[in-house]
């Protein structure tokens, strides 16, 4: 039986028989037949269905970055970084990467003029990178600091050579991330968008929320990504954290709500885990992030999680049947840089 025979009996099993042509095409799905994805009562059949739009859409591509993971410079770093590979910002020369990264646990009152700083470092340490830092939570917090707005903070980060916005867990659970990055567009900036949902929250507040998504990517047309973020990370208990199939759910949700307009589904392995990120290459994900560059690899310990390097996250693609194919923080493909 063909593959597409396939999918027509599992869609019909669902109620979905209907979508079938017009999601795989990329066709603009409406709120209500995004809902009957929702209440059909089959992640799997969703996830088939969205899989199929991503092959039409992407053909067998899975991109990834090598991340270089920088230490908020001026930010006292007490604690390892939980992926045992991050880098003080004058130690980041060699390191072979795609992207930069500010992590940290910045301060909450954090003022402009050290965020400024903090770009400026690592953009003068690593020019050769584009930079991925701060959440739109971030932005708010930043703003609120100053006593001043997100429109101005994004302005003055865009000039001292920030290149897109970060997310963080628990973020785009509500519509004021996606109204920061709307404001991110009017400065410049092209960003992934993450939209949040909790145990129970792949419903229809989340699929007005991946609309409001895609309001904004098709009136400005600076989406690269649209990121489906559990608000809880690996390992949270059952009976807080996400059910893979929910995780799944979302996943086709973004796909088939977006796909006509927004190019990439991410996963965030450093939220899903490395394992459902992989599965979720068969919901409708194109995209990966979580693999960390350093100059030596951390030995194998049993205190903690150890780092996924770039040769370990290609043979992650390679194992679900993807190609793996490098790109820079904007999403265009490149080769790695060492500076």
């Amino acid at each position: 039986m063909s593959p597409s025979r396939i999918l027509q009996q599992v869609l019909a099993s669902a109620g979905l028989a209907d979508l079938g042509d017009r999601a795989v095409r990329g066709a603009r799905l409406a709120r209500d037949e995004l809902l009957r994805v929702v209440s059909c009562g089959s992640p799997l059949a969703a996830a088939a269905l969205a899989d199929a739009a991503r092959e039409h859409a992407s053909g067998a591509v899975v991109l990834h970055p090598w991340t270089l993971r920088v230490r908020a410079p001026g930010v006292p770093f007490a604690a390892e970084d939980a992926t045992r590979v991050s880098h003080a910002a004058d130690a980041l020369g060699g390191i072979a990467s795609s992207e930069a990264q500010i992590v940290g646990a910045l301060p909450p009152d954090l003022p402009l003029g050290l965020a400024l700083e903090m770009v400026r470092t690592v953009k003068v340490a690593r020019p050769d990178l584009t930079l991925r830092a701060f959440s739109a939570r971030r932005i708010d917090a930043i703003a609120a600091a100053e006593g001043s707005d997100a429109r101005h903070v994004l302005g003055e980060l865009r000039r001292a050579g920030l290149d897109t916005l970060d997310w963080e867990p628990g973020e785009g659970s509500d519509l004021r991330t996606i109204a920061v990055h709307r404001l991110a567009f009017d400065q410049g900036y092209e960003t992934a968008v993450p939209v949040g949902y909790a145990k129970g929250g792949v419903d229809a507040a989340f699929v007005d929320r991946l609309l409001a998504v895609r309001d904004a990517a098709e009136h400005a047309g600076r989406v690269l990504s649209v990121v489906p973020l559990p608000d809880r990370s690996e390992g949270a208990s059952p009976l807080d954290g996400t059910a893979g199939t929910e995780d799944l759910l979302a996943c086709a949700l973004a796909r088939l709500a977006l796909g006509h307009c927004v190019k990439h589904v991410t996963v965030d392995a450093h939220v899903t885990g490395h394992k459902l990120a992989a599965l979720l290459f068969s919901a409708g994900a194109d995209d990966v992030v979580g693999a960390q560059t350093a100059s030596r690899w951390a030995p194998p310990s049993g205190d903690g999680p150890r780092p996924l390097n770039p040769d370990r996250m290609r043979r992650v693609v390679i194992e679900a049947r993807r190609s793996p194919e490098l790109r820079d923080a904007l999403f265009r493909t490149c080769t790695a840089s060492a500076g």
